[in-house]
């Protein structure tokens, strides 16, 4: 069995986000990054899988430089090797240019199974799973909170509007991970050595181009601030003078 995981390179939960002053892109320097919180648990899936049924792991990005330092990560997690694809302005790209590029990767590696998050936190894109089943002729299954990986099918639970669902899906196939599939490991010390040594390859692809752009980004509104009422006869009050439903 082989096991392909994409991640991405992702401001920090916690950092601050600012837009650029023309409004084009976020303000990168002194940024923290970390891999995608929903990526981290297609890793974990991914090196569980590894160690229940001897799979071979691969782990790739598109990005810069910069994004060594996530599939450094990775490895440190416990994948076997990690491929760069090369972009320095990777978050410029489309879903469709970064599944291009993951798709033209599997073709070459030839996985049993592609596992990412099921979005990416910067630009909330749910297409990317879709996208790279499609361009492969993969079978997909989304939302995965719960995996049992048969010979020739996998049997997995997907959460959706109506609850849970379980659906048994062949090989190869796209998997992308809800939160709760897992619990991420943080990588021991050990991990994080053998990681400066396992293999980092980086690919040179030419990905099709798009006649779009970037209009602006905006941070959302501040949060309005919040207002204790202490009765029923202030909330009465406040419903007819303020809100004016009543």
């Amino acid at each position: 069995m082989k096991v392909l995981v994409f991640i991405k390179r992702t401001p920090d939960t916690a950092a601050v986000v600012k837009p650029t002053p023309d409004g084009k892109d976020i303000v990168r320097d002194g940024l923290a990054f970390i891999i995608n919180p929903y990526d981290e648990f297609a890793v974990q899936e991914a090196v569980n899988l590894q160690k229940s049924k001897g799979a071979e792991t691969v782990v790739m990005t598109v990005g810069d430089d910069a994004s060594v330092e996530q599939l450094r990560r990775a490895l440190a997690m416990g994948i076997d090797r990690a491929i760069l694809v090369k972009h320095d302005r990777f978050w410029e790209l489309n879903p469709s240019q970064v599944g291009y590029a993951i798709a033209e990767i599997a073709r070459r590696e030839k996985p049993d199974i592609i596992l990412m998050g099921k979005v990416t936190i910067d630009d909330y894109t749910y297409a990317l799973p879709g996208y790279v089943a499609q361009a492969l002729g993969y079978n997909l299954l989304t939302y995965a909170v719960k995996l049992e990986y048969g010979d020739g099918s996998v049997k997995g639970e997907r959460e959706s509007d109506l609850g849970k669902e379980t659906w048994e899906v062949p090989y190869p196939i796209v998997i992308s991970a809800e939160r709760g599939l897992n619990e991420p490991q943080i990588p021991t010390v050990m991990g994080i050595m053998k990681a400066k040594r396992k293999p980092l390859e980086t690919v040179d692809l030419e990905l099709p181009s798009y006649e779009y752009e970037i209009v602006e980004l905006t941070p959302p509104p501040p949060r309005k601030g919040v207002k204790l009422l202490q009765s029923v006869d202030e909330l009465i009050k406040v419903l007819k003078e303020e809100v004016k439903i009543l």
